[in-house]
């Protein structure tokens, strides 16, 4: 299985303090990948790099064999930030038209927010979202751009149970679509049971990345939570 996306040695630094030390992490295509750490472990700077909205300090950064540019970005990509912020004064209906002609984007809007259980609120403010609706509204962007890769930074944010289910619907149904998923997070069930496999950031580094399998045999382990909390201990 080829990787679509190769980070070798990345660094970031914020005022002299390295937030991101030495991260070499492959993607292979037509996986989903899970980002696991704790808060402030530096998941979302690493998503950020990918994405071209922060220049890593040293590192590079290649998609499909080659170094990521702001083309593959914009045309192979779709992102959803754990604050996303859509206009408010917008309904996810205006909102998703307009996106569809700016990004020529190939699905019809009825569909993405039916998927993302939006279609009953199409004509609702975005204002009067909870949320959930909102990051339920960032879904329905990423479906309607059909995106070859996908990344989500904690992209269950302010879901309910029911709102977990359908997002994570999403993913695996963009999966089966031979896309490549990246999500970051810190709730560990979701990770164990939707990813083909992970990596585990801990202050800035990366301690691990494989299948969780054999994240549990290096732990010698068959509790997930035991295991990383070992890992992170320390």
């Amino acid at each position: 299985m080829e990787n679509i996306l190769l980070i070798n040695n990345l660094h970031k630094e914020f005022a002299k303090s390295e937030v991101l030390h030495d991260i070499s992490l492959a993607i292979p295509e037509g996986e989903i990948v899970g980002l696991l750490g704790l808060n402030g472990a530096g998941k979302t700077t690493l998503l950020r790099c990918i994405l071209g909205l922060l220049s890593p300090s040293k590192g590079e950064i290649k998609f499909k064999g080659e170094p990521i540019t702001c083309h593959d970005i914009h045309r192979y990509f779709g992102y959803l930030a754990e604050d996303f912020q859509p206009p408010f004064n917008l309904s996810g209906w205006e909102l998703l038209n307009f996106l569809k002609g700016t990004l020529r984007a190939p699905l019809a809007v009825k569909d993405c927010l039916e998927r993302a259980g939006l279609l009953k609120d199409k004509d609702k403010r975005i204002k009067e979202y909870s949320r959930g609706m909102v990051q339920r509204l960032g879904l329905a962007l990423i479906l309607l751009k059909d995106p070859e890769v996908v990344l989500l930074d904690e992209p269950i944010l302010g879901l309910d149970l029911l709102g977990q289910r359908q997002a994570f619907e999403i993913i695996r149904e963009l999966n089966g679509k031979g896309k490549t998923i990246l999500f970051s997070s810190h709730l560990l069930f979701h990770i164990e049971k939707y990813c083909h496999r992970i990596g585990i950031i801990h202050k800035g580094t990366l301690r691990f990345t494989g299948r969780i399998d054999e994240f549990m045999d290096r732990h010698k382990s068959d509790d997930f939570e035991e295991a990383f909390l070992k890992e992170t201990n320390g």
